[in-house]
C-alpha cells in the first residue's frame, strides 16, 4: 500500500471495535503511527497495538470516557506529545444500541445515546482541532450510518444520533476549510463486524437476515475492511479536494 501518513499521528476513537480495529490496521499500513481509544476490552485494544507494531509504526491505546471532555482532551494532548502533529482524526465509537420501536423507546434510552454518541463525537472535535490548526491542517472522519438517508426500523437509536454526528462534520467542513482541515462521513449498511456482527449472528432470526440480504442490490454484507479502505481514502491526499460529504459503503442500501 502506498505510504500516505510518515509524520505525526492517526487519532482514532473507538479503535479497539469491529470498523475501529480495521481503521486502525489500515493507517498503520500506510504508513501512521495511531492513538486509540477503547471503553473496557483491554485484550482487544491490545490486539490492536499488535496489528500497529506489526506493520512498523507505533501505537497508543487508551481506555478514554468519551463523555468526559477532559479525559478526552488528556488523550488527545498525550498523543501529540508522543507523536507530534495530529494529521488525521477518526470518531469511529458508538454506543450499544436498543433494537426498539420508536413507542418502546424510553427518555432513559434516548439521552443515553445522545450522550454517548453525540457528545462523544463532539468533545473528540473539541480536543482534536487546536492540534490540526497547529499543525497546519488535517482530516477528521465520522464513521455514522447508511439508515440516515433511509429511514430505519426499530434502529432510530442509531439513525438519529448519527444524522446529528453528520451535521457537526458538516458544520466542521464549512468552517474549519480555510484552515486546511477536511471533514467527511463515511455511512456503513450492514457491515458484518462489531455490533453488525451481532446482530447478524443473532440465533432466532436468520431468515429476517437472509431477507435483509437478498433486498441489497449487491446480495451481500460488507467486512469492516471496506469501511477502511474508504475512510483511509478521504484522509489521504487522494480526496484533498474532498470535503462535507457522506460515502456509503452499504452495497447498494440507500437505493
Amino acid at each position: 500500500m502506498e505510504q500516505h501518513f510518515t509524520d505525526g499521528v492517526a487519532i482514532v476513537a473507538g479503535g479497539s471495535g469491529g470498523i475501529g480495529s480495521a481503521i486502525c490496521a489500515s493507517l498503520a499500513a500506510a504508513g501512521a503511527n495511531v492513538a486509540f481509544t477503547y471503553r473496557s476490552r483491554k485484550d482487544a485494544a491490545d490486539a490492536v497495538v499488535a496489528s500497529v507494531e506489526a506493520a512498523g509504526r507505533n501505537a497508543l491505546a487508551m481506555s478514554v470516557d468519551h463523555t468526559d471532555p477532559d479525559a478526552m482532551k488528556r488523550f488527545v494532548d498525550a498523543a501529540a506529545e508522543r507523536f507530534g502533529r495530529v494529521h488525521s482524526v477518526v470518531y469511529a465509537a458508538g454506543p450499544h444500541i436498543p433494537m426498539k420501536f420508536l413507542n418502546a423507546i424510553t427518555p432513559a434510552e434516548w439521552k443515553q445515546v445522545f450522550d454517548v454518541d453525540v457528545n462523544g463525537a463532539f468533545n473528540l472535535v473539541w480536543a482534536t482541532l487546536p492540534h490540526l490548526k497547529a499543525g497546519g491542517g488535517g482530516s477528521l472522519i465520522a464513521v455514522i450510518t447508511a439508515a440516515v438517508e433511509k429511514v430505519p426500523m426499530r434502529d432510530l437509536c442509531s439513525a438519529a444520533p448519527k444524522a446529528a454526528i453528520e451535521m457537526l462534520f458538516r458544520g466542521i467542513a464549512l468552517e474549519e476549510g480555510r484552515f486546511g482541515i477536511r471533514a467527511n462521513c463515511v455511512a456503513p449498511g450492514f457491515i458484518d463486524a462489531g455490533l453488525g456482527h451481532e446482530l447478524i449472528a443473532k440465533p432466532g432470526i436468520e431468515e429476517w437476515v437472509d431477507g435483509i440480504r437478498r433486498m441489497l442490490p449487491m446480495k451481500k454484507f460488507g467486512v469492516a475492511q471496506d469501511i477502511a479502505d474508504a475512510v483511509l481514502f478521504l484522509l489521504s491526499d487522494r480526496a484533498k479536494y474532498v470535503t462535507g460529504q457522506s460515502l456509503a459503503v452499504d452495497g447498494g442500501l440507500q437505493l
